[in-house]
């Protein structure tokens, strides 16, 4: 199933008829994505897919109320994050979770489709440019490129303003066009900058 596609069919099982095939297809759609996200806090594996899990667990109790939920992306990426807190302050963390601290890894694959289109060089400094982000700075940036979410959504996700991550995106862009600039001018052609530089803008 394409990703956020076909999603309130899905939900209408579920809540409606108590369809545990369609909880399955639901679980599939966004599981792997939330482990990533889970992850990026606990830094534990086993304990990532428990939080996973307990957010299902608890959606699945509460199916009845998931058709009127407006956007359930949004809601599950919550759900995770905080449930990744209650664990760390379970853990007896007694420093407060920073996005500074957190680590997001993803390639470029996974922000850009369309990255058949450009050179495996152009590709590694791409990648490059994006892994050494801040933490804070990249995590914005896949929420907002790879999550497809809008601004207000990550603000409310994280509890940071809209201006922070115009903030922050601004930095990712700038380093990821710096990039994309170096390497045209390197090969003495910057025709394709802008149409190059689009395909890592974030759609908001």
């Amino acid at each position: 199933m394409e990703l956020d596609q076909n999603i309130k069919p899905l939900l209408a099982k579920i809540s409606f008829e108590n369809d545990e095939r369609a909880f399955k297809q639901f679980f599939d759609v966004y599981a792997d994505r939330l482990y990533h996200f889970a992850f990026s806090f606990v830094k534990n594996k086993s304990v990532a897919e428990e939080t996973v899990s307990d957010v299902f667990f608890k959606v699945w109790l509460h199916r009845a109320q998931l058709v009127n939920i407006q956007n359930v992306k949004a809601y599950l990426f919550k759900a995770t994050y905080n449930t990744s807190l209650n664990y760390l302050d379970e853990m007896n963390r007694k420093k407060a979770i920073s996005l500074e601290d957190i680590e997001v890894n993803f390639g470029v694959d996974t922000i850009c489709p369309e990255t058949e289109l450009i050179t495996k060089e152009l590709k590694e400094l791409i990648e490059n440019a994006i892994d050494a982000l801040p933490p804070r700075c990249k995590l914005i940036y896949k929420m907002a490129k790879v999550e497809k979410m809008k601004y207000l959504e990550i603000a409310d996700l994280l509890d940071i303003s809209v201006k922070t991550i115009n903030h922050q995106l601004s930095i990712a862009l700038k380093k990821i066009g710096d990039q994309i600039k170096t390497y045209l001018n390197e090969q003495g052609n910057n025709e394709n900058f802008t149409v190059l530089f689009h395909l890592f803008v974030p759609s908001n």
